[in-house]
């Protein structure tokens, strides 16, 4: 068996330990926070369009209706005197209710407020009365770490850290292509300073954001190991998220697990099918299981390798206008194969597994998908904040409507976590050695 760095181990029980190890990391990365169900299931697909629209909006303004409401550096809550409100009179009553709002607090609150903090939980307050749980306000803060997560790239150490019960930051997993890696660290570590700061009664956010820094700058972290404390210099490089792993069993099926459908995921994916087609891989597995989605564009890409020449998917949005994303130089995958599925997969791994469906080109097996078949865009504002807002609907190729149904896999299997084996896993090695007997 050969991992994906290329070394040899070999496999064991009904399926090969490689793969319980992948799935085994793959859960781990889960718990300790590199990629969160919830997180990514709110960040959804979002389609990429060619022209951005420019939104003009200060960091002091939030655009309600055709007027604008504007937060002074005292508290007060108006309307410019430029603006315009709809024939309903929306601007003017929030504007007068905020007034009194304001004015009761400024005289009786015995605190000082946040005026930052207000300002964001307004736009956020006015995106959530949209009654779209997936239409959200995102602070600058909150954007650039989203585009760190669909990009699948990061400037820092490259680890997985998580508070440590002896205070400081625990170095969970430390990338050997990382910086850190390349400078000394190593899984086990413990950091009890970041640039002479104490980070030992620190939270994992405020600790991780003083490590984290720009490409090519420097940090100085204080490490204890066996007890001993040593000192180390990092220079940050850019890190890619691993979002593809992979093993080949001692019967030469391939299994992939993908974690997200990022921007590094279609390369990572497509140098797995090829790796495992040299290693003579006669059929294959792909595991979403717990995939949150991503990025519709990563998907449609991987699904070129997979389909024949057509229809991959279509949208329709409010007014029913139609897009449709087809390929006719595609890749078409000729071997047997099984997809994976699971409650917790969702949003691009439907479209995925989905297609896949359509065109009879492997078996879905596992659960019941979670149902999201509803596009997002986000928009990004002149301040460095942006708002994420649904768009459209999609479709698998024959018209299936997934949102609030879900993918119904081919063969129904549940996971026994009370078992040995990882029941769907066994499942899918079963149905794809049917596939190469037939």
């Amino acid at each position: 068996m050969n991992n994906q760095d290329g070394s040899n181990q070999t496999g064991r029980g009904q399926y090969d330990q490689q793969i319980a190890d992948i799935v085994d990391e793959h859960n781990k990365e889960r718990k300790y926070g590199s990629r969160f169900y919830r997180k990514g299931l709110l960040t959804g697909i979002i389609a990429t369009f060619s022209a951005m629209v420019l939104i003009v909006l200060s960091v002091a303004d939030v655009c309600l209706k055709k007027g604008y409401l504007h937060i002074g550096i005292n508290g007060d809550v108006y309307i410019q005197s430029d603006a315009v409100t709809d024939e309903s009179g929306i601007g003017s009553e929030v504007e007068a209710k905020l007034n009194a709002i304001d004015s009761v607090l400024d005289s009786f609150y015995f605190e000082e407020v946040d005026d930052e903090k207000a300002k964001d939980s307004i736009y956020k307050a006015y995106l959530s009365s949209y009654g779209d749980k997936y239409t959200v306000y995102y602070t600058a803060d909150e954007y650039k770490k989203l585009t760190e997560t669909t990009n699948g790239t990061f400037s820092g150490i490259g680890a997985v850290c998580q508070i440590s019960s002896e205070g400081g930051i625990l170095l969970v997993d430390v990338y050997e292509s990382g910086a850190g890696y390349k400078a000394g660290l190593r899984s086990g570590d413990r950091i009890i300073q970041v640039d002479g700061t104490d980070v030992t009664d620190m939270d994992l956010s405020s600790a991780v954001a003083l490590v984290k820094g720009e490409k090519g700058t420097q940090v100085g972290l204080k490490i204890v190991r066996d007890g001993a404390t040593s000192d180390y210099t990092v220079v940050r490089d850019e890190i890619e998220v691993q979002t593809v792993n992979y093993a080949i069993t001692e019967d030469n099926i391939g299994y992939i697990s993908v974690s997200q459908f990022e921007n590094v995921t279609a390369k990572q994916f497509k140098a797995a099918i090829e790796d495992l087609k040299s290693e003579g891989a006669k059929g294959i597995i792909i595991d979403i299981r717990n995939n949150p989605g991503g990025l519709l564009t990563t998907v449609i890409s991987m699904l070129k390798d997979i389909l024949p020449n057509g229809l991959i998917v279509y949208t329709e949005d409010k007014d029913g206008n139609r897009k449709e994303y087809s390929d006719n130089d595609n890749e078409e995958l000729d071997m047997p194969l099984a997809v994976l599925v699971n409650g917790n997969s969702a949003s691009a791994s439907e479209i995925f597994a989905g297609a896949i469906q359509d065109y009879g080109k492997g078996v879905i097996v596992g659960t019941q998908t979670f149902g999201k078949g509803i596009v997002q865009t986000v928009k990004p504002l002149t301040d460095g904040s942006a708002i994420k807002f649904t768009i459209a609907k999609y479709f698998t190729p024959k018209g299936q409507d997934i949102h609030g149904k879900g993918v119904t896999p081919d063969v129904v299997v549940e996971y026994d976590k009370d078992a040995d084996e990882d029941t769907q896993i066994s499942a899918a090695l079963e149905s794809v050695r049917a596939q190469i007997n037939q």
